[in-house]
């Protein structure tokens, strides 16, 4: 708002209620105020979904690597005859896949549900298309397969003779 605005404003309450004090306040200012609150709980949300986001894929890590670790025989066995680094990694890969699609197509009706009840008494709601549910695919099929690749990438390069002489 400009000065020469709030100058006039002073102006005609002086001169109309012929008092000196003129108090303003901003519109945007009040609105702030107003969600300030929410925009810390969803701050405070956003802290939690990451925190929870990254517990998650430590225990993607250690299952893929206690799974993983657990066929080191097996792998060795199917190197030693013959088998490709390629079919490896779609035999070994194939099951996190397989549970992976599972759970994506078991959460997707579950979260737009709770979502859908969540948002049931707004005013104003926000869209919840398909997007949403894209883009944490995405987002979770890059960590999940990083994380398994990774693994899948150290027990296909061990050596079939290292392993056997340690079981």
């Amino acid at each position: 708002m400009s000065y020469e605005v709030i100058e006039y404003l002073r102006q005609v309450q002086k001169d109309v209620y012929g008092v000196e004090s003129f108090k303003y306040s901003m519109l945007s200012d009040k609105v702030k105020d107003l969600y300030r609150n929410d925009e810390r709980l969803a701050n405070v949300y956003l802290l939690f979904s990451r925190i929870a986001v990254f517990i998650v894929c430590l225990g993607l890590f250690g299952i893929s690597l206690y799974d993983i670790r657990r066929r080191y025989r097996e792998i060795a066995i199917r190197k030693v005859n013959g088998a490709r680094m390629k079919d490896l990694y779609l035999l070994l890969g194939r099951k996190y896949i397989a549970t992976f699609l599972l759970a994506f197509i078991i959460a997707t009706p579950v979260s737009w549900y709770i979502i859908s009840v969540y948002s049931a008494n707004f005013v104003v709601k926000a869209p919840v298309g398909i997007s949403v549910f894209l883009f944490s695919f995405l987002l979770v099929a890059f960590v999940s397969l990083a994380t398994i690749v990774f693994q899948l990438n150290k027990a296909v390069r061990i050596n079939p003779s290292d392993v056997m002489k340690s079981e």
